[in-house]
């Protein structure tokens, strides 16, 4: 519909300039106005208004005119004598699109004569619908006014079990609407909006909007929640944008994802059955950026709660060379069982026990290998669960520190072990103790990168024979929440034996000063110990196998003649090594 001259456009104008129009309306009566019928529709052949009130002079007629463009030319239709009759009926108008408008004509000589709107024999143009969203149990509407300057009102229709009805009537100048009676958390609901007049004329029904109808699934053992929707509909140029919101306990609500126009579903993951969320999904208009919101569910779902932070905090080799594990998890894990697992390479990991869980699970764990020999070589681990899906889930690894020593000429040991390896762990140095008769005695310390040490014992101390070593490894571990936590882990405790030496004299006076025949034996003491002594014709003369013995000189109770004999000193070490000793020495008289 097109509109020739709006009455209402040009009152407009003069308000904003109503102090010049007072003064030229004192000065020349020509500014005044003969207001025209306010027209109001065409309906068939018959055009209706209301009667206008022009007090300036006598009434004479309205004119009516008519053109088939809207442009013009127009020209006169007919005239309308009665000053009471507010309709004009157009003879055989046929099916032509034709466009009016009205005049009054009164006695007013000199006064603007006003046209009216004009209006063409159509229905009204179409109200175009920009969006239907849902805001809590309610939807919102909004839509473009229609074109058309003969509309009077609007009317919002909805699709029910029913069929499409009318829900409610809205005066013109109105774009916006809300639908309390609808139901948007069970359905998707599809709107109308009609133009019409007061004629009753109604524009063509507009392309329907439906809402977005969000629903979801939970898969329990999977710590995941479903999200299942429609595409909005009604949009010209489509859906160029969605976007997934949530809301955690009440804090949000957050972008969690944007995804395409053509997306009906969304999974999300890492859910916890300890949070309540809530979700909706906005959908944006390509190009515009007009948006709609669908229906929000909230739900805290019912999942099986899998294990998670789940960390090897230490591994450390008790003083009986059991081996001690200790680790932290979630203790609102629903798990059925945890099991220790153990390998020698970090690769293949076997069983080593299994453990039901323990109610309740607390964050502080512990378990003892009393199987494993530490002392052979670096041993991994793992801790395994086994949640009520039977679902398996491995903490982080972890190993013990191979403590190994030998003895080296000179009176030292030298240890070496293998490094401090747990996973997210960092060692930050090795403390060295030695063990003598069961107590340990803090030695040295070295840096985090250093896995070897040389340690002096002494010759003349007979208990540093055979010392035992342990590593300890200081360390920080950080925990899944980020907090860094020192921990101590120990190696396998090792024992080395120093080798034994002999010192044999090479000769020996029985009724002089050196009256006893005996070797000097260092770090021998513990061992086992056989000493021999024979004649030149090979006859046994002496023998022994305590330490502190030697050989007088005498044979069946006679000291033997001056000369040469023979001797062999045999030392068995703890470790099985064994030191000889032999040769000849000299008996003087």
């Amino acid at each position: 519909m097109v509109s020739k001259f709006r009455m209402t456009d040009y009152l407009k104008l003069l308000l904003k300039v109503s102090t010049l129009v007072v003064v030229l309306f004192l000065s020349d009566k020509t500014t005044a106005q003969v207001f025209p019928p306010d027209f109001l529709c065409v309906r068939s052949d018959t055009l209706f208004w209301n009667i206008p009130t022009n007090p300036c002079g006598t009434f004479n007629s309205y004119e009516v005119f008519f053109s088939a463009n809207p442009n013009g030319p127009f020209n006169p239709l007919g005239t309308v004598s009665n000053q009471g009759q507010n309709f004009f009926h157009h003879p055989n108008p046929t099916a032509n699109t034709w466009y009016y408008y009205l005049e009054s004509d009164f006695n007013c000589p000199g006064e603007m004569v006003l046209q009216s709107d004009t209006l063409d024999n159509q229905q009204p143009e179409i109200a175009m619908l920009n969006k239907a969203s849902v805001n809590g149990n309610s939807i919102e509407l909004e839509w473009q006014e229609s074109p058309s300057p003969e509309v009077s009102a609007y009317i919002i229709l909805r699709n029910t079990p029913m069929g499409t009805i009318a829900i409610d009537t809205v005066p013109s100048g109105t774009t916006s609407f809300i639908d309390v009676n609808a139901f948007p958390s069970d359905q998707s609901e599809t709107y109308f909006i009609l133009a019409i007049d007061d004629c009753g004329n109604t524009s063509l029904f507009n392309d329907p909007h439906t809402t977005v109808f969000l629903t979801e699934s939970v898969i329990g053992c999977e710590q995941k929640i479903i999200l299942d929707w429609n595409l909005y509909e009604g949009w010209a140029n489509g859906i160029g944008s969605q976007e997934v919101w949530v809301e955690v306990d009440g804090v949000g609500p957050v972008l969690e994802a944007t995804i395409s126009g053509t997306d009906i579903n969304y999974v999300f993951e890492d859910a916890s059955d300890s949070e309540n969320y809530c979700f909706f999904i906005k959908s944006i208009e390509n190009g515009t950026g007009v948006e709609s919101f669908s229906n929000e569910i909230c739900l805290t779902p019912d999942l099986v709660e899998p294990m998670r932070d789940f960390v090897l905090r230490n591994v450390n080799v008790l003083p009986d060379n059991s081996v001690e594990l200790t680790w932290n998890w979630s203790s609102v894990a629903e798990i059925q069982s945890f099991e220790v697992l153990q390998s020698l390479d970090n690769n293949t990991f076997a069983i080593l026990n299994s453990t039901p869980a323990p109610v309740p699970l607390g964050n502080d764990n512990s378990s003892v290998d009393l199987i494993t020999d530490p002392s052979t070589g670096k041993v991994f681990y793992k801790i395994q669960t086994t949640d009520d899906c039977d679902i398996l889930v491995e903490s982080t690894y972890g190993s013990t520190i191979h403590l190994v020593g030998n003895p080296q000429p000179g009176n030292s040991n030298f240890l070496t072990w293998t490094p401090f390896d747990i996973e997210n762990a960092q060692v930050v140095d090795y403390s060295i103790y030695r063990v003598v008769n069961g107590a340990a005695s803090f030695v040295d310390v070295v840096p985090g990168g250093t896995t070897s040490f040389s340690d002096i014992v002494d010759p003349s101390e007979q208990t540093e024979s055979n010392v035992c070593y342990f590593v300890l490894a200081n360390a920080d571990v950080t925990l899944p929440n980020g907090a860094i936590l020192p921990i101590e882990s120990s190696s396998n405790t090792t024992c080395v034996e120093q080798l034994s030496s002999i010192v044999v004299p090479n000769a020996f006076a029985p009724q002089g000063i050196n009256q006893i025949f005996k070797p000097y034996v260092i770090f021998g003491e513990t061992a086992d110990y056989q000493f021999t002594v024979y004649n030149r014709w090979g006859e046994l003369l002496f023998e022994t196998k305590d330490i502190d013995q030697g050989w007088n000189g005498k044979y069946k109770g006679v000291i033997q003649p001056m000369g040469a004999y023979v001797f062999q000193v045999r030392i068995t070490q703890e470790n099985g090594r064994v030191v000889e000793e032999g040769g000849v020495f000299t008996l003087l008289r």
